[in-house]
C-alpha cells in the first residue's frame, strides 16, 4: 500500500505541474532534490502513481552503491519491462536498434573502444523517443546520485533531444553529499528547466498527526520534542518512532525530556539492539541483504548468510514485520548503510568474495559477479582474473568504459599470476582510457608493454598501443610507445615490427623533427608490407616530389586490420593534398556510411574532417561546412587540443568561404593558440591568414604565414597543394606595398608546383604571381591559370582564378570581357555555397555595368541546406535527426525556414526548390 503523504501538497503542485506541462509535449527533467531520509522516493513514487493515472507511460529505476559499477545499469533497469513486451521489436528498430548493445550486449557487432559506448547512447536516445512518440512517457530514477556514468551520460543527452516530445525524466537526487559521479550528476541536475522539488521537513503538526498515529496517547509536547530530535526528517521520525515502541518505551513527559538529537549513528544503535531482540540469524539474514544489494532473491541472501531456505523465509518475515524489510530489500538505504556498514571492513570484503562465488555457480552474469568481486580482498587467483576479464569485455561490448575500466583495475589488484596476463590487462586498460582520452592510459600502456614476457607480446602490445594513443590524439605519446616496441625486435613478429615502423612513419611526421627519422624508417619496411606504398607516398608528399608515381601508391586499398592506423589518415590526407578530392571523398564516405548506422562516433568524426577538406577543395563549400561542423563539436567534447586542431582548420576555412567571418572568429577565440612545430599547426595558420586577408587585416594575415613557413620548415615539407602559404603571403605583401617580395614568393611558389605537376598547385600559383604583375601581364597569366584548371577537381581554386580575371580585366578598362569570367564565376559559386566569392563575383560585375542577381537575403544557411537536401531524398525528420545527432525540433524548424525561404508548400517541391536555388 502506498504511505500517506503529509505536508506535501505544495510539492505535489509542483511536480502535477510539470507533468502536465510533459503531457502536453514539452518534454523536461524534473528533479526532487534533498537530504537522505526527507522523503524523495515517497514522493517521486506519488508522482509516478498520478502520472500512471493520467495515461503516461512510466518505467522505474533506483541507483546504489554497489550497482554505481554496473554498466547501463540504470536504462537497463528502465527498458526490462518493455524488452519482454510485444512491442519491444516494433520499438528497437533503426537508430533505436542501438540500444540493444547497452541493454544486451551479448550479441553487439564488435566496435573500435569508445565507438560502443557513443553508439549504445545514441540508440538509448531514439529509444526512449520512439517511446514518447506513441504517448506521453516517464522514465523515474531514484538515488540518481549513485547512478552508473553511462547511464547518466545517455540521460544527458537525452534531456536535450526531449525538449519537443511527451518524455518526463523524473530523478530524485540525495543532496548534503558527494554523488558518485560528481561531474556528470552536476551536468544533468544543470539540465532541469525549472528550480528542484526540495521536500520541506515535516512541520510540528505534520509530526503530531504521525506520534498521534504511532504513539497513541503520548504525552503533551512528546510530538514537539520528536519534532525538535529529528528536524522533521520523515525517515528518522519513523526510526524513531519505530525504536520508542521496540523498546517498550512509553511516549511520558520525561522521555520527551530526555529526546535528544536523533540522526544516522541513532539510526544504526537502534537498528543493531532491534536485530538482537529478533530470532537467531535474522542480523545476518539483514546484513547479507544489505552485501547484496536491491533485489537480491532470498535464496542468494540465505545462502550469503548461511542458513537454510525454509529457515531464511521465515526470518525475512520476522524481518518485514520488524520494519527492516520489504519484498526483497531493505526498508531505506540508511538502513542498508546502517547495516553494511556495521560490518567490519574484512568481513564485508569476505562477503562480498562469498556473494560473487554463489553468483558464479549460479552461472550469472560475469558483471554481476565483477560488481562484487570489485569490493573483496585481492587473493592472487587466476579466476578472480579470469571473470573480472570477462566482465570487462563483456562491459566495453555494451559501452560502458567506467565498468570496464573497474573491473581491469580491480584485476590488476588481485593481480594476475602470470606477468603476460598482467601485461595484457594494463594494455586492455590502457586501451579503455585511451578510447576516452583518459590520462593514466600512456602510461599503463607503456608499463604493459615493458611487463610483456616475450618479445612477440611486447610487440603486439606496443602496436595496439601506439595505434589507441595516435587515434585518440596523444601523438607524441604513441611516438614514444612505437620506438619501446621497436627497442627489443629480437624473436618478435617481423609483420607485427614492419606495421609498428610504418606506424611511427605516420607518428614522427604530424610533428617538426621527424622527416629524417621517416626517411629512414621508409627505406627498412619490407616491401611486401601494404601499408608501404602509403608511407612513400608521404613521403614524396613532404619533398614535394612529382606527383605520378605517388598517385599511383595511394590506390592501394587499407586493409580492415589497418584501418585504426594513422596512416589510414595519412592515405586520405594525401588523396586530397594531390588533388583527388573524389577519391579521398570517396574513401571517408564508406567510412562515414559504415559508422553512421553503428553510431561510431570517433569514426563518423574522422570521416567527416577528412571529408570536409575534400568538399573545400572541390567547391562544396556548404558540405565542407556541414562535416566540419560534426567533426568539430564531437572533438570538441572528447579529443585532447592536438587532435582537435585537425578539425579546427576545415572549419575556419569553410566558415571564411561562407563568407561568416564572425563565426570563423569565433570558434579561433574559443581555443588556445596552436601549438608550434605540428602539420595541424601550419594547417590552420594557413586558414587563418586567409580569414585575415578577407578581413583587410594583410599585416595580421602576413604574420600568420610567417609562421606557417616557420612551422613547414621546421617539418621539411615543401609540398605546395600543403604549404601553401606563398600564395596568400604574396596576397598579404602585395596589399602592404611590397610588391617585390610578394613576386619572389609567387615565383617560388611555381617553381615548385611545376615540379610537382599539378593544376590546382599550379593555377594558385599563376593567381598569385598576376598579383604582382601590371594588367595585360596578369590577364595573361590567369587565362593560363584558368584554362589549366578548367578541367580540374579543383574547383574552388578555379573559382578563385576566373573571380581575379575578372577583377583584373575590369579594372584594365574591358568591362564587357570582364563579365564573362565573372558570370562563370557566379554561377560556379552560388551553387557550392562559394558565398565570399560570389559576394565579389556580384560587387565586380556591377562595377563592370552588369546587373547580376542580387544575392538572396533568404539564402539558405549550410544546415538548412543539408536537411533539405536530406528531406528531398525523401528521408523522415526523424531519420535527418538521426543522421545529423540533432533534436527533432531542430530538423522541424531548419524546414520550415526552407519551406519559407523557396516558397515550398510540400516536401515533394523540394528537389525543384533546391535546384532554382543552387541557381541563384
Amino acid at each position: 500500500m502506498p504511505r500517506l503523504l503529509l505536508q506535501r501538497d505544495a510539492e505535489m503542485a509542483a511536480l502535477d505541474s510539470q507533468l502536465g506541462d510533459v503531457r502536453a509535449g514539452a518534454g523536461r527533467l524534473i528533479l526532487v532534490e534533498g537530504p537522505a531520509g526527507i522523503g524523495k522516493s515517497s514522493l517521486i513514487a506519488a508522482a509516478a502513481r498520478a502520472a500512471a493515472a493520467a495515461g503516461m507511460r512510466v518505467l522505474r529505476a533506483w541507483g546504489g552503491p554497489l550497482e554505481h559499477d554496473a554498466g547501463w545499469g540504470i536504462a537497463r533497469q528502465l527498458f526490462a519491462p518493455l524488452r519482454v513486451g510485444a512491442e519491444w521489436e516494433s520499438l528497437a528498430v533503426g537508430a533505436a536498434a542501438l540500444a540493444r548493445r547497452a541493454l544486451d550486449g551479448a550479441g553487439a557487432e564488435p566496435a573500435l573502444d569508445g565507438e560502443a559506448m557513443h553508439a549504445a547512447s545514441h540508440g538509448l536516445v531514439w529509444l526512449a523517443c520512439g517511446l514518447a512518440e506513441r504517448g506521453p512517457a516517464l522514465l523515474v530514477v531514484d538515488d540518481v546520485h549513485w547512478a552508473d556514468a553511462p547511464s547518466l551520460r545517455w540521460l544527458i543527452q537525452l534531456v536535450r533531444q526531449s525538449a519537443d516530445l511527451p518524455l518526463g525524466i523524473l530523478c530524485a537526487a540525495r543532496s548534503g553529499e558527494p554523488p558518485a559521479e560528481p561531474a556528470l550528476v552536476a551536468d544533468l541536475l544543470a539540465a532541469t528547466a525549472e528550480p528542484p522539488v526540495r521536500p520541506a521537513p515535516l512541520g510540528p503538526a505534520a509530526v503530531a498527526a504521525v506520534v498521534d498515529d504511532r504513539l497513541p496517547g503520548a504525552a503533551p509536547g512528546f510530538a514537539e520534542s520528536c519534532h525538535a530530535a529529528t528536524a522533521g526528517n520523515p525517515f528518522l521520525l519513523g526510526a524513531l518512532l519505530a525504536h520508542l515502541r521496540a523498546e517498550r518505551i512509553d511516549p511520558t513527559e520525561q522521555v520527551a525530556a530526555r529526546l535528544s538529537s536523533f540522526g544516522p549513528e541513532q539510526v544504526a544503535r537502534a537498528i543493531e539492539r532491534q536485530l538482537c531482540r529478533l530470532p537467531a540469524g535474522a542480523e545476518t539474514l539483514a546484513r547479507a541483504f544489505a552485501v547484496l544489494g536491491r533485489g537480491a532473491p532470498l535464496r542468494h541472501a540465505a545462502e550469503l548468510a548461511g542458513l537454510e531456505t525454509p529457515v531464511a523465509a521465515r526470518l525475512a518475515d520476522r524481518l518485514r514485520t520488524a520494519g527492516l524489510l520489504n519484498y526483497r530489500e531493505l526498508v531505506h538505504p540508511m538502513a542498508a548503510a546502517a547495516l553494511y556498514q556495521g560490518l567490519p571492513a574484512s568481513q564485508r570484503a569476505q562477503w562480498h568474495g562469498r556473494a560473487a562465488a554463489i553468483l558464479a555457480r549460479e552461472r550469472a552474469d560475469p558483471e554481476a559477479v565483477a560488481l562484487h568481486l570489485l569490493h573483496s580482498e585481492p587473493a592472487r587467483d587466476a579466476e578472480t582474473v579470469r571473470t573480472l576479464r570477462e566482465a570487462a569485455q563483456g562491459a566495453g561490448r555494451r559501452g560502458a568504459p567506467e565498468s570496464a575500466a573497474a573491473f581491469l583495475r580491480r584485476a590488476l589488484a588481485e593481480p594476475p599470476p602470470e606477468r603476460a596476463d598482467e601485461a595484457d590487462v594494463r594494455s586492455r586498460l590502457g586501451l579503455v582510457l585511451a578510447a576516452q582520452a583518459g590520462p593514466d592510459a600512456p602510461g599503463l600502456l607503456r608499463s604493459a608493454v615493458e611487463m610483456a614476457a616475450d618479445p612477440r607480446q611486447r610487440a603486439r602490445l606496443a602496436l595496439a598501443g601506439g595505434r589507441a594513443l595516435g587515434l585518440a590524439g596523444y601523438f607524441e605519446e604513441a611516438v614514444r610507445m612505437c620506438r619501446l616496441g621497436l627497442a627489443q625486435p629480437s624473436g618478435a613478429d617481423p609483420e607485427v615490427l614492419a606495421r609498428l615502423e610504418a606506424e611511427l612513419i605516420g607518428e614522427v611526421c604530424l610533428r617538426a623533427g621527424g622527416a629524417a627519422e621517416a626517411h629512414d624508417l621508409v627505406r627498412r619496411l619490407p616491401p611486401e608490407l601494404p601499408l608501404r606504398p602509403i608511407c612513400l607516398a608521404w613521403e614524396a608528399l613532404c619533398d614535394g616530389r612529382p606527383a605520378a608515381e605517388p598517385r599511383a601508391w595511394l590506390a592501394t586499398p587499407i586493409e580492415p586490420d589497418d584501418n585504426d592506423s594513422i596512416v589510414a589518415t595519412l592515405a586520405k590526407f594525401s588523396l586530397i593534398v594531390y588533388g583527388e578530392p573524389e577519391a579521398a571523398r570517396e574513401r571517408c564516405t564508406a567510412l562515414i556510411d559504415l559508422a553512421r548506422p553503428r553510431g561510431w562516433r570517433i569514426a563518423l568524426a574522422h570521416g567527416s574532417f577528412l571529408r570536409a577538406m575534400a568538399h573545400l577543395q572541390a567547391g562544396r563549400i556548404r558540405d565542407a561546412e556541414a562535416d566540419a561542423r560534426i567533426a568539430y563539436d564531437f572533438k570538441k567534447a572528447n579529443s585532447p587540443p592536438a587532435a582537435l586542431l585537425w578539425s579546427i582548420f576545415p572549419l575556419v576555412e569553410a566558415l571564411t568561404e561562407l563568407d561568416e567571418p564572425a563565426e570563423a572568429e569565433a570558434v579561433l577565440a574559443a581555443n588556445p593558440s596552436p601549438p608550434e612545430g605540428w602539420i595541424a599547426t601550419g594547417l590552420l595558420l594557413e586558414r587563418r591568414a586567409r580569414l585575415r586577408l578577407a578581413q583587410h587585416r594583410p599585416a595580421d594575415a602576413h604574420a600568420d604565414l610567417t609562421a606557417a613557413a616557420e612551422t613547414w620548415k621546421q617539418l621539411e615539407a615543401s609540398h605546395p597543394g600543403m604549404a601553401a602559404w606563398r600564395v596568400d603571403d604574396s596576397r598579404a605583401l602585395v596589399q602592404l606595398g611590397d610588391v617585390r617580395a610578394a613576386r619572389l614568393l609567387a615565383e617560388e611558389h611555381l617553381e615548385l608546383a611545376e615540379r610537382l605537376g599539378l593544376p590546382g598547385p599550379r593555377g594558385a600559383g599563376l593567381r598569385a604571381l598576376a598579383g604582382t604583375l601590371g594588367h595585360d601581364e596578369a590577364i595573361k597569366v590567369l587565362r593560363e591559370a584558368a584554362l589549366l584548371l578548367a578541367d580540374s577537381p579543383c574547383r574552388l581554386e578555379y573559382v578563385r582564378v576566373l573571380v581575379t580575371l575578372g577583377a583584373t580585366l575590369r579594372r584594365a578598362n574591358h568591362r564587357a570581357a570582364a563579365r564573362e569570367p565573372l558570370a562563370k564565376a557566379l554561377g560556379l559559386a552560388e551553387p557550392g555555397g562559394m558565398r565570399l566569392l560570389a559576394r565579389r563575383c556580384r560587387e565586380e560585375l556591377r562595377a563592370a555595368g552588369a546587373r547580376p542577381r542580387s544575392a538572396d537575403s533568404l539564402a539558405l544557411t549550410p544546415a538548412e541546406h543539408r536537411v533539405a537536401t536530406m528531406a528531398a531524398r525523401g528521408l523522415s525528420n526523424r531519420e535527418i535527426a538521426q543522421q545529423l545527432y540533432v533534436t527533432r525540433r531542430t530538423v522541424e524548424t531548419h524546414l520550415t525556414h526552407v519551406f519559407q525561404k523557396l516558397g515550398c508548400e510540400t516536401r515533394a517541391q523540394l528537389s525543384r526548390g533546391l535546384a532554382g536555388s543552387d541557381r541563384q
